[in-house]
């Protein structure tokens, strides 16, 4: 794995902050034995955050990442599940994914320790269903088990037995968690071919054909079309 400072760590996971809601609402149902849910406990989150007032001219984390080396190991196969590689498109575990989690699950907030439990409590439960199903732990299973097990919580909008809600929840955080980390990296912007604010020499060209034609189909549907653009 790819290791970031914790400065450009905490730069990307500031960029998650607008998109971390938890997905809610699953239907409960029976059937399909495995792995209990348990809360894992947490030691308080003592460390104090940036507060009102940071101080930008030294420039600082004032809390400690909390991930231990077997959780980012197996936070770094999960997300390699979710975003493999992919032609040019490396695979997330490379480009710094678990270094910006890490940083986000540790940070001292009220909505970040939330996940922080959600995140190492679904950890947990990965390898106690790896267990429940094949008595080794999820590294330890081959390609195609690890999907099964994955497979079971990864679509929030099946019914799953009641069992499953809480795994299928923390699959959902991870899955935003990833993302949104994979995307905020270059690799990640490269990918989505987002160009940004660049300098254009000599005359400006003016707006392109098909964003004309985009513009003119949305003031028609705003009944604005007669208005000459």
């Amino acid at each position: 794995m790819r290791r970031l400072s914790r400065r450009e760590a905490l730069r990307r996971s500031a960029h998650l902050a607008m998109a971390a809601g938890l997905p809610l609402g699953f239907t409960a149902a029976t059937g399909m034995p495995g792995a209990a849910w348990a809360e894992v406990p947490m030691p308080p989150v003592t460390a104090p955050g940036y507060g009102t007032d940071p101080d930008l001219i030294h420039p600082s984390v004032p809390w400690p990442n909390t991930l231990t080396d077997a959780q980012r190991q197996l936070l770094s196969l999960l997300a390699d599940h979710l975003l493999p590689a992919e032609g040019a498109s490396p695979a997330a575990s490379t480009v710094g994914v678990v270094d910006v989690v890490d940083e986000w699950v540790s940070a001292p907030y009220p909505e970040q320790v939330q996940h922080r439990q959600l995140l190492l409590a679904g950890l947990v439960w990965m390898d106690a269903d790896a267990q429940a199903r094949w008595q080794q732990p999820f590294a330890a299973l081959d390609a195609q088990r690890q999907v099964q097990i994955i497979d079971s919580i990864a679509w929030p909008e099946r019914t799953v037995p009641e069992a499953l809600a809480m795994p299928v929840l923390f699959f959902s955080l991870l899955r935003q968690l990833v993302v949104g980390a994979y995307y905020t990296s270059p690799e990640g912007v490269a990918e989505l071919g987002y160009i940004g604010n660049v300098p254009i020499t000599g005359d400006y060209p003016g707006p392109t054909p098909e964003a004309m034609k985009h513009l003119r189909t949305q003031l028609a549907a705003l009944g604005l079309e007669e208005v000459h653009v």
